[in-house]
């Protein structure tokens, strides 16, 4: 079928005039376009089941967990088939919050709670379920994955929130480095003993830990902090944190890791906890589970757009035609590149503070409160609308650099009046404690914001007006070591990222210049389009944002890992605001200049589907 070119801007992009007719629209490709299904129901309602973690989206499996009415585990087994569950040879103990591992020809159960927590591991052939050597401590609300019976982990726990970790070699467990955060009611995901992901949970409800072998590093945290998910996944470059528990009832969120940052994707289409899960993160299984409702016998499936899905693109039109209706001409374009809505004012107006977190649950410390030299100990936590005072720090400061999250940040470096000061402080979710100083006192540098509390970096800064610092230092928990230098001294610049990936942008004259940090070593890359000074940054290193600056902009720019382009503005133009968050979700909050904004919050939002848009044809 074919129309005439029109007069539409929208409909100039297209390359011809041909209009292809359709009987379905086309959809978001990858992940982007993964969509929920529901799949047969268990024949046996649960929750705290276990889930064969290795097995495919058609080939699942699922044993013990909680049955209604009762407290204790069930000995029940199923398979899946792709549409229905089938009954099988039950196991030899019943429990619930196991651990499961490998496919439906070769599985484990390892630990879990029945009346007390119990250590026994039984492993399947296929047919039937044997008790095999036992783990070293028994525990219940563990995460743990494997490819097979012959390779499995168990990581964290309830058993005193354990950070005990055992790896198992087809023979015998043997116990790894431990976690560095204790947790219990965890998820994570992974296919062999020397590669997975553990988090979130409790103790650590947006927190995240990746597994190489040899040692636990904490990444990028969840978007959504909960506890009881599920999860799959195959590698901890790639994988899925499904549904899970947050107050007062559960989730329908799910969230995409793909090796640097978790993105929201399609919903679950019934909330729960407790529930089970497997597969990869293209196609996973998803069954039982609790909820206000009770137990339940839900099974979801997660299925990423394929190579042979029509994949829709910008400025693409087409005529849906549906049998029975009429045809309707449609076209999409990727929605705006971003805006800003205000939040809930801070309690202390203030600026030059640390902020660190994420857009729902971010904290904003110390900083100046405008009244001469006068520094604010003053801490405060967002929850997504208001904000709410929480323990003071010990020494009020600003422009101190800041990371981690509410329940585990850190705050560095600073300004008190005119000194400079080194002083390091830890907040472990109740109250703050002094550590380990900086090895150069400085303030108003650049921070991996993103970073955990357990490993980040400060570059740059200054020690007094019109003396600036080249110095970069990296925190690995306990100390600070100095590392290779920023090419050019500056201060008040913007910076996001992590330890080993990070940006500082902006700062004093020229104002634009931008480094990149890599690890080991900064290169100058991409500058940005407008000079920015005390502005505030968030974001990773290949994803972020700088917005604000002096003498009170209200100018936002994005970086994508190669360019800077412009977006909307803010609505309340400032300078020493101070940024956390990421780029698709980001908060700013604070202000120096008096005119206005000092307790403002302004939270940045990137919508990440498609939408419809008009298309005129002549």
């Amino acid at each position: 079928m074919t129309y005439g070119t029109g007069n539409s801007g929208d409909y100039k992009k297209l390359k011809g005039q041909t209009i292809q007719v359709v009987d379905a629209d086309p959809v978001v490709g990858g992940i982007a376009g993964a969509t929920w299904a529901s799949g047969g129901d268990l024949n046996t309602a649960r929750a705290g089941g276990t889930n064969s973690t290795f097995a495919p989206q058609d080939a699942g499996m699922t044993f013990g967990g909680a049955t209604p009415g009762t407290a204790s585990g069930t000995v029940d087994t199923e398979k899946y088939n792709g549409s229905s569950w089938t009954e099988v040879n039950n196991l030899n103990a019943g429990r619930k919050e196991a651990s499961g591992a490998g496919i439906q020809t070769s599985s484990l159960m390892v630990s879990g709670y029945d009346t007390g927590f119990i250590n026994v591991v039984e492993e399947y052939n296929g047919t039937n379920w044997s008790e095999i050597a036992e783990v070293n401590a028994a525990r219940g609300t563990m995460a743990g994955w494997g490819a097979n019976a012959e390779n499995a982990i168990i990581a964290g726990g309830n058993n005193s929130q354990t950070t005990a970790v055992e790896s198992w070699n087809g023979s015998s467990w043997t116990e790894v480095a431990e976690l560095n955060t204790g947790r219990y009611n965890v998820a994570g995901f992974g296919s062999t003993n020397t590669s997975g992901i553990v988090g979130p949970g409790t103790g650590g409800t947006s927190s995240v830990e990746s597994w190489n072998g040899t040692a636990w590093t904490e990444i990028a945290e969840v978007n959504t902090a909960r506890v009881q998910a599920a999860s799959a996944g195959l590698t901890n470059a790639s994988g899925l944190i499904i549904s899970g528990y947050v107050a007062p009832a559960g989730s329908v969120s799910t969230e995409f890791w793909d090796g640097s940052v978790w993105t929201e994707v399609a919903n679950v289409a019934t909330a729960r906890w407790d529930g089970s899960a497997g597969g990869s993160s293209t196609a996973a299984l998803f069954n039982g589970g609790d909820s206000p409702g009770g137990k339940r016998v839900n099974t979801e499936e997660f299925t990423a757009a394929g190579p042979t899905s029509r994949a829709v693109q910008e400025g693409q039109v087409w005529v849906l035609s549906v049998e029975g209706s009429s045809s309707v001409m449609k076209g999409y374009a990727a929605q705006g590149t971003g805006a800003w809505a205000t939040g809930g004012n801070l309690n202390t107006p203030r600026g030059g503070h640390g902020a660190l977190g994420i857009q729902t649950a971010s904290l904003a410390v110390s900083g100046y409160d405008g009244t001469g030299d006068a520094m604010t100990v003053n801490n405060e936590e967002y929850n997504g609308s208001s904000w709410t005072e929480l323990a003071n720090v010990n020494t009020g400061r600003r422009g101190q650099g800041a990371c981690g999250t509410t329940e585990a940040g850190l705050i560095f470096g600073a300004v008190e009046g005119s000194t400079a000061v080194a002083v390091t402080e830890i907040w472990d979710g109740s109250s703050w404690t002094e550590v380990n100083d900086l090895n150069t006192a400085r303030g108003n540098g650049g921070a991996s914001g993103a970073a955990p509390s357990t490993s980040t970096l400060f570059a740059t800064g200054s020690t007094a007006p019109g003396t600036f610092k080249n110095e970069t230092e990296t925190w690995n928990g306990t100390s600070w070591t100095e590392v290779n230098n920023v090419n050019t001294a500056r201060r008040n610049c913007g910076s996001f990222g992590i330890v080993t990936a990070a940006i500082i942008a902006g700062g004093n004259s020229p104002g634009i210049l931008v480094e990149s940090w890599n690890g080991t070593s900064w290169t100058e890359i991409a500058e940005l389009n407008t000079a920015a000074e005390e502005c505030a940054g968030a974001g990773i290193s290949t994803s972020g944002l700088i917005t604000g600056g002096a003498p009170g902009v209200a100018r936002t720019e994005t970086w994508n890992g190669t360019a800077w382009s412009e977006v909307a503005d803010l609505a309340v133009g400032r300078n020493q605001l101070e940024g956390s968050g990421t780029a698709t979700a980001g908060l700013v909050s604070g202000a120096e200049n008096p005119s206005g904004g000092r307790n403002a919050t302004e939270e940045w939002t990137v919508p990440e589907s498609i939408s419809n848009v008009s298309v005129d044809v002549d």
